[in-house]
């Protein structure tokens, strides 16, 4: 019996449904030797390594043009953050110094130190920072191949409707596909906030990633189906479920084309309630995306992409990046989250010790306010983005009244530094506080009077109200944002801003659910900060409802028990609204 149907379920890394031929990658790293080398061929090894990483330098600096060239400058950045990997002082150090004292040969030196690396970055409980690893890989494979004397594996071979299929696939091969004969890809390893998966969601490529033993078994020439809203890729498909995706596509096409159109329409409720719809931002090239998408603004801009090397990022390299995102995005909000992590991912800069729970331990605002330099170099390269436009500081992991006084007490030294020295800044940025810790919740209204804006980061503040780690498999079901528990504070919150005449904003996943989006509308909070993606429906379900209606709602959801009777009480009171705002796939023959 041949090959039948079959399906692999992953991540949804690039929205969209692709269907085309598989082109199975086989992206062959190339074979490090291990031998040893002779004294005498020390030094003529290391002179290859660093020979090496001049050359590489030289192709990603002509990957990164043509990219701007064809997709913008901010995509190019990706690029440039691999400039700065083969620059980085530790990285090339070490591979010599691995040459001189174990005489390896440059191959085999580099594969060891990029080896150490590539683990340090795996073990980072940070999302973004995790999924850099793909970089990693990257330029370890374009420095091998150039020392080896081969050439990378390429993709200059494809037909038209081709679906590439690749146990992984580096950020520079992604970078040299086109629409015109690549419809999809499906990827066995990575995460949706890999730079690969960055990169296919700019040029509009349905992406599955983590479809593990799909580039095993799936042969090349056949028929493939990349389902990338749901994370499912379809191999030898049926006729019925063949049917089924071609008018889902079609389908969609029509739903891309109305969304579009409406796009610009205001986020008002039927009863005419305007609610900001913001973006959640990682790096400066997703600005695009987001402005696309109808953002009125950045909810929050996440930093820890700055600190990605082993040499802490500078006030002018921050500066510049901060400006880049501000001024695409004037004259619109831009809220900055100061760095965001662990005292263990930053041990090459800081002094720090093992801890049994990072959770828990030292990190966030912690880790800022005991050590002011590090907190006051990006504070002033945010007060200097400000004069650019309109930048706004989100302070993680508050817990304390008085962190948050500390804290401006540094804000307003670095503005005066900077005036000391003629430095064009804004001194009276908005401070917020991020709200993700219960007793930060409790005490809402006592922090109402130090600040200007709260923005509750729902992902963490369910974590720490349920006592549940959402990463972990066997407890992952109890962690539930629609929980009574996790509304009361959220209320408590919302009606604290109000008292004080400060604005709050939801900034984690939970905004992006319909259900819960509306259960937070009528909780009082009418900022709302996605991912860009999600802002074109979650605006048609601001459109479709009204506010009275989803404050009545959310009343009664105070009242429950459990997050499953808050999405009862949803569906029964509005589920038509929320059907007809984000109709879902027709039932039919629904693979």
């Amino acid at each position: 019996m041949g090959p039948s149907y079959h399906n692999y379920v992953g991540v949804a890394a690039s929205p969209g449904i692709a269907i085309g031929k598989a082109f199975t990658h086989a992206g062959a790293r190339p074979v490090v030797s291990q031998r040893r080398v002779s004294s005498a061929r020390v030094e003529p090894e290391r002179s290859r390594f660093t020979s090496a990483l001049v050359s590489v330098a030289e192709t990603v600096r002509r990957t990164r043009d043509r990219v701007e060239i064809e997709h913008g400058q901010d995509l190019a950045q990706i690029f440039e953050a691999q400039l700065a990997m083969l620059a980085d002082a530790e990285v090339r150090d070490r591979t010599l110094q691995i040459i001189g004292e174990r005489h390896w040969p440059a191959e085999r030196a580099f594969a060891e130190t990029m080896a150490g690396l590539c683990a340090a970055f795996e073990q980072i409980d940070n999302e973004y920072l995790r999924a850099r690893v793909g970089d990693l890989h990257d330029i370890e494979q374009q420095v091998l191949t150039e020392l080896s004397g081969g050439a990378m594996p390429g993709l200059q071979t494809l037909r038209s409707n081709t679906v590439i299929i690749a146990r992984d696939l580096l950020p520079s091969e992604v970078a040299q596909l086109g629409r015109r004969l690549v419809t999809g890809l499906v990827i066995d390893v990575g995460g949706a906030t890999s730079h690969t998966s960055i990169i296919a969601r700019s040029l509009g490529l349905p992406t599955v990633v983590g479809a593990e033993g799909a580039s095993r078994r799936i042969a090349s020439g056949s028929r493939v189906i990349v389902d990338g809203d749901e994370g499912v890729v379809h191999a030898l498909p049926t006729a019925p479920v063949l049917r089924y995706f071609r008018s889902e596509r079609r389908r969609q096409l029509r739903r891309e084309r109305d969304l579009s159109e409406r796009r610009s329409l205001p986020s008002v409720t039927v009863d005419d309630f305007k609610v900001q719809l913001c973006a959640n931002v990682d790096l400066p090239q997703e600005i695009d995306l987001a402005l696309a998408n109808g953002a009125e603004g950045v909810g929050m801009c996440r930093t820890e992409f700055l600190y990605l090397g082993h040499v802490l990022p500078g006030e002018q390299q921050q500066y510049e990046s901060y400006r880049a995102i501000v001024e695409a995005m004037s004259p619109r909000p831009v809220v900055i989250r100061t760095l965001d992590l662990g005292g263990d991912k930053l041990s090459h800069a800081v002094d720090t010790s093992a801890e049994a729970n990072p959770m828990l331990g030292w990190r966030g605002i912690r880790i800022c306010l005991d050590t002011p330099s590090l907190f006051k170099t990006q504070i002033k390269a945010i007060l200097r983005a400000a004069a650019c436009g309109d930048a706004r500081i989100l302070l993680p992991m508050v817990s304390r009244i008085d962190e948050v006084r500390r804290a401006r007490s540094l804000i307003s030294e670095a503005a005066s530094e900077l005036a000391a020295e003629g430095i064009d800044h804004r001194a009276d940025c908005d401070l917020g506080v991020m709200i993700e810790v219960p007793s930060a919740a409790i005490m809402a209204r006592q922090f109402a009077e130090e600040v200007e804006f709260f923005s509750l980061g729902t992902n963490d503040l369910v974590q720490y109200t349920l006592a549940v780690d959402r990463g972990t498999a066997r407890v992952a079901n109890l962690y539930d944002p629609l929980h009574p528990a996790v509304l009361r504070l959220i209320r408590e919150v919302s009606d604290s801003a109000r008292d004080a005449g400060i604005s709050a904003a939801i900034c984690g996943e939970m905004a992006s659910d319909p259900e819960a989006a509306v259960v937070l509308l009528g909780l009082g909070v009418m900022q709302l900060s996605v991912s860009s993606t999600a802002i074109p429906e979650l605006k048609e379900v601001v459109r479709a409802i009204r506010l009275s209606d989803a404050r009545e709602l959310a009343e009664e959801a105070l009242t429950l028990t459990s997050g499953a009777e808050v999405r009862h009480l949803v569906q029964s009171r509005i589920g038509p609204a929320l059907r007809l705002a984000r109709p879902a796939r027709p039932a039919g023959e629904r693979p």
